[in-house]
């Protein structure tokens, strides 16, 4: 399956006074990496909204393997893992340097239709096609 990669330090304003991340920061880097993948896939929220949907976070699930530290070095790697009923992703952070796990977590996004505020249970055929021939193009 493709990756996209996303790099960050670690700010200051993300940690505690042990310069450890809080726990709750995390979504937002899984946040930053989505978007990073959505973009690159060709799909951004923009786009979606365009047609007329949203898409929702409607389970996340992060396990925290070591904690991410001030100052670290980190890349996000975010993949799809299904997309035609429901959009789900896969990230793992690791240490930039070492390459090892910190954090493993999965997102999953229902299609919402604007402005019946309608859940879907297909995903729209728009989002389908434009993630096959992503994958498509980089097989």
């Amino acid at each position: 399956m493709k990756k996209v990669s996303l790099d960050i330090d670690i700010p200051f304003f993300d940690v505690d006074a042990y310069r450890v991340v809080w726990h709750g920061n995390y979504p937002k880097y899984i946040e930053m990496s989505r978007c990073a993948l959505l973009s690159e896939i060709g799909c951004p929220y923009s786009v979606m909204e365009e047609h007329g949907f949203f898409f929702p976070i409607v389970d996340i699930q992060v396990k925290y393997v070591k904690p991410l530290l001030f100052e670290q070095k980190v890349v996000i790697e975010s993949w799809v893992t299904e997309w035609e009923n429901r959009l789900k992703i896969s990230y793992l952070i690791k240490d930039k340097a070492t390459g090892e796990i910190h954090t493993k977590a999965k997102t999953t996004q229902f299609a919402v239709a604007m402005p019946d505020q309608i859940t879907q249970f297909e995903s729209p055929l728009f989002l389908v096609d434009t993630i096959n021939a992503w994958l498509n193009k980089h097989d």
